[in-house]
C-alpha cells in the first residue's frame, strides 16, 4: 500500500471512528454527516468523498465493530494449540473488557438491536456469523466436558447460547448502568454460571 493509499485508509478510519463516537451521544436518529465530519475534524467534502451518504457511513461503522469482536473471538476460540479452559476464560475477558467493551461501540450495538430497520439489516448480514459465533462455544465446551451429553439437565449448545446472552447483557448494563459494574466482576460472573457446570471454573 502506498502513501496515499495509507492516508485514505487513515481518513476513512477516522470518520468511521467519529460516526461511532456520534452514535454515543446522538443515537442513530440524530447522526448526520456533518456532526461526524465536526467530531472527526475533517471537512464534509472529504466525508461525501468516502461515502455516499449518511446510511452507507452508519453501516460501515457497525461493520468496523462486528468485524473487530468476530476477529476476537475467532481468533482466541479457534486456536486448538491452546488449552480449552485458557481459550474459553481469555474469550470471556477479552469480550467484557475494553477495546471490545468499550462504552462507545457497545451503544451502537444497542443502536443497532433496538431500532427496528437496522435490526433487520443486522439479522441479514450477520445471523449466519453469528450462529458461527455460539457454535464455536459451544465446541469449546465440548472439548472441556469430554462429551456431547447434557450437563446438569443442559445441552452444551443451550450453555454457549446462555453464556453469549449473558455476556451480551453484561454489555448492556456497562451502558444503562454505568460504575454499577466492573469488567472483573462482570468476567467473574461469567465464570461462576459457567462453573455450575464445569469445576474447572471454580
Amino acid at each position: 500500500m502506498n502513501k496515499r493509499e495509507k492516508q485514505k485508509e487513515k481518513t476513512r478510519k477516522e470518520l468511521l471512528e467519529a460516526t461511532i463516537d456520534t452514535i454515543s451521544t446522538e443515537g442513530l436518529d440524530g447522526l448526520t454527516m456533518s456532526k461526524v465530519t465536526k467530531h472527526a475534524k475533517l471537512s464534509r467534502g472529504m466525508c461525501n468523498y468516502h461515502f455516499d451518504s449518511k446510511e452507507q457511513l452508519i453501516k460501515e461503522a457497525f461493520q468496523m465493530v462486528y468485524s473487530e469482536h468476530e476477529t476476537t473471538w475467532r481468533r482466541i476460540l479457534c486456536d486448538q494449540r491452546r488449552h480449552p479452559v485458557e481459550r474459553m476464560n481469555e474469550f470471556i475477558s477479552a469480550l467484557l473488557t475494553p477495546p471490545i467493551a468499550d462504552t462507545n461501540k457497545l451503544v451502537v450495538w444497542l443502536a443497532f438491536w433496538g431500532v427496528l430497520s437496522s435490526r433487520q439489516m443486522y439479522f441479514d448480514l450477520y445471523s449466519g456469523t453469528d450462529r458461527e459465533y455460539e457454535e464455536a462455544v459451544e465446541d469449546v465446551l465440548l472439548e472441556i466436558a469430554g462429551t456431547a451429553d447434557p450437563v446438569n439437565g443442559m445441552s452444551l449448545h443451550a450453555i454457549a447460547v446462555s453464556l453469549t446472552g449473558l455476556i451480551d447483557g453484561l454489555g448492556i448494563q456497562f451502558v444503562i448502568s454505568p460504575g454499577q459494574l466492573t469488567s472483573q466482576e462482570a468476567i467473574l460472573s461469567c465464570k461462576a454460571y459457567l462453573s455450575s457446570f464445569f469445576p474447572e471454573f471454580w
